[in-house]
Parts: structure tokens; sequence; C-alpha cells
């Protein structure tokens, strides 16, 4: 799958799907991912008209929705490209469509976040995909707020913990890394050019900065 930029799951939810053809076929409503060490996407979920959407919440009508594995994606930028057609897809209903091993975003954006010793650092918000492929999660909550918020730059800035100081994802997102490790991060990273820029700039409209709080992995 090729991406044409930095993307965040925020994004790709509700993006229009186009099939080989260049028709649209649902819009992205969940993603799933795999964990291995490594944070991978793995599936695309669709939803379909508001319509079908009603009458599978009225139970009229199975919750039926196409799944897209990831390979069947040639490109994400405003849409998603697929290299197939509606009818060659899984759905829901499927029960190898979605592996017993995959967690939902859904369900990720519920999880609390835990530092090494198991103390909770915040929550998982959304997901981020970088150009590299590599997957991150962007964190709130907890002292992260407090911080942004201190910095009056809650509104202005994505904090990002890349997917290698994941260490285990379960009933809670276990990191490899310590609170005081975060902290130190943080700090540094909130004094850096860009966000001094942003606080000067805060009346003229920005997209939000992410800010990545290791550039490299932790010992």
């Amino acid at each position: 799958m090729k991406l044409t930029r930095s993307i965040c799951s925020r994004e790709i939810k509700r993006t229009e799907v186009l099939d080989a053809t260049g028709e649209v076929i649902g819009k992205v409503t969940d993603l799933t991912f795999t964990f291995d060490g490594n944070l991978r996407l793995s599936k695309f979920i669709l939803a379909g008209s508001r319509w079908e959407e009603f009458l599978e919440s009225i139970r009229i009508r199975p919750d039926r929705d196409p799944v897209v594995d990831g390979a069947l994606i040639d490109q994400m930028d405003n849409h998603l490209h697929l290299n197939t057609t509606l009818d060659s897809l899984k759905t829901t209903l499927d029960q190898d469509a979605i592996g017993a091993d995959e967690i939902r975003l859904s369900q990720m954006e519920k999880m609390d976040i835990v530092d090494k010793e198991a103390k909770k650092v915040g929550r998982a918000l959304a997901v981020n995909f970088d150009l590299d492929g590599s997957v991150a999660i962007i964190v709130g909550g907890g002292f992260i707020e407090e911080k942004l918020e201190a910095a009056g730059l809650k509104a202005d800035i994505d904090i990002i913990v890349p997917g290698h100081t994941i260490a285990s994802i379960a009933e809670r997102i276990h990191l490899n890394v310590s609170e005081d490790d975060l902290k130190t991060t943080m700090s540094d990273a909130l004094k850096s050019k860009d966000i001094e820029n942003i606080r000067r700039e805060k009346a003229v409209h920005r997209e939000v900065t992410k800010v990545r709080l290791f550039s490299h992995r932790p010992m």
C-alpha cells in the first residue's frame, strides 16, 4: 500500500473507497491491526450507505460490511484505491474475514496506555501512519494532556508514541518505556523551535502539528 502523505486514522475513517474500476463502494468505518512486537495495519472495514447502515442498526438486515485486506489497496490519498472489486471482498459475516488475533481501532481507542511499571500514562486517541510504513499511537489524557493544557497547546498538538515503544496489547497497551522517559522526551519536544512558532502564531489557522516523543528506539 502506497501512502502519498502521513495520515491519521481519524482522516481514514469515513474515507471513500474506490474499486479497481474507480467506482465508490463504501467508506471506511473501522480498521484492524495485528501486533507481534510490531503494530501493523491489517484490514479496513467498510460501511455502506446511510440507509444500509440504518437497516443494519435496527436489525432488518444482517450487519454485513465488506472487509478489505491491506494487500488489496494500491494507494491511499484522499481516497482508498483498491486493485479489486466489491464482489470479491469478504464480509464481517465470513468467519475467516477478521482473525482472532486482530485488534480493531474502535477497541484500541478505548484502551488505557500504561508504562513499563504498569502506571497509566494516558489513552489511545488514534493511530498515525507515516510514509515509511511505520505505525504509531496518538496519545491523550493523563500527564500528557496536562502538559499540553499548561502550555496552551492542547488543540494544536498531536503527541505520537512510535510503535517500537509498545511492549504488548491486551486489555491495555503496555509500553516498554517509563513515565519518566515520556515526561523527559515530551519536555524536550515542547522546547523545540516548531512549538515556539505555534505559540507565536496561534491566531493563524494551522494544521495540527504531530510531535513524536521518541525519534530513536529506547534502550
